[in-house]
């Protein structure tokens, strides 16, 4: 019994799911990727708009799906700290040495003010949930997959200036 599979092994538990494209020029994040991966060309950096780590799948905001459900808003390292952005889209670049792969992320700027009071004796009891501004989309984070923590419940008002991302408290769960 044979089966078709519409996923590519990229490395450990992470793969390309979905059709690869290769790079056309025009997106906004092309400069700062070609500058970041050292190549000289968009079309040599193939595209691709879902990943599976595991049992999680990623979407990026180029994929047609993502209106259903927002799971493009991620936690990612940088630096040693964590921040927060929405996924563009992800890439690769395979080389006969190595293959680098990653994903375009539009940061998002934590907001300044508190979500909640603080609590004199717990604190922050509202951890979960961190306000964030609208990402500007005219600098863009370029981030290897390993990087990624975890994807994020985000949530825009239309009466607000700022959008809230909530982290699950648990993945065990399914719908």
């Amino acid at each position: 019994m044979s089966f078709r599979t519409n996923r590519m092994h990229l490395k450990d538990e992470f793969f390309a799911v979905g059709a690869l494209e290769k790079g056309t020029p025009g997106a906004p994040f092309d400069d700062d990727l070609m500058l970041h991966l050292g190549v000289e060309s968009i079309e040599c950096i193939t595209f691709f708009k879902r990943l599976q780590f595991g049992d999680a799948i990623f979407h990026s905001q180029m994929s047609k799906r993502v209106s259903r459900r927002n799971n493009f808003t991620i936690a990612y390292s940088q630096g040693g700290c964590t921040s927060y952005g929405q996924i563009e889209v992800f890439f690769l670049v395979g080389e006969t040495s190595r293959m680098t792969c990653g994903a375009v992320i539009a940061p998002m700027s934590m907001f300044s003010g508190a979500l909640c009071e603080s609590h004199e004796v717990l604190g922050n009891v509202v951890n979960h949930i961190v306000p964030l501004h609208q990402p500007k989309k005219n600098r863009f984070d370029i981030i290897p997959l390993e990087d990624i923590i975890d994807v994020c419940l985000y949530i825009k008002f239309s009466d607000s200036e700022v959008g809230y991302a909530a982290h699950f408290p648990n993945h065990l769960e399914k719908d």
